[in-house]
C-alpha cells in the first residue's frame, strides 16, 4: 500500500475515489449519529476527508476507551475505501484499520 494519504488533500482524495487507501489526518470533530460515527477531518463539510464507522464498530472502539472527546485533536491513522459523492469518505470496517498516533 501507498503511503498515508493527507486527510485534508481534496485533489488526491478525489482521485483515489473507491480504492483502498490509507489516510492520515487530526480530527476535527466527532459526529455520533443513529447508525454511524463519523470522525472528521474538519469542523466544515467538503474541506477534508470524514472517517465512517458503523454503530457497532464505534461501540467497539469505544468498549476500547475511545470517546467523542476523547479522540478530538488526535491524529489517526485510517484504511478503508473512499466513497461518497465527493470522495471524501472512508468507510472503515475494523478496528483493527483504525489508528491514533498522537
Amino acid at each position: 500500500m501507498d503511503p498515508a494519504i493527507d486527510g485534508h488533500d481534496i485533489a488526491v482524495l478525489k482521485a483515489q475515489e473507491g480504492r483502498l487507501v490509507l489516510l492520515e489526518g487530526r480530527i476535527a470533530s466527532v459526529g455520533e449519529r443513529a447508525q454511524r460515527t463519523y470522525l472528521n477531518f474538519s469542523r466544515r463539510r467538503g474541506e477534508a476527508a470524514s472517517i465512517v464507522l458503523s454503530k457497532t464498530l464505534w461501540r467497539e472502539m469505544q468498549d476500547a476507551g475511545w470517546t467523542a472527546a476523547g479522540v478530538s485533536g488526535k491524529r489517526l491513522r485510517a484504511r478503508g475505501v473512499l466513497s461518497g459523492r465527493d470522495g471524501l469518505l472512508l468507510d472503515v470496517t475494523s478496528k483493527l484499520a483504525l489508528e491514533l498516533i498522537d
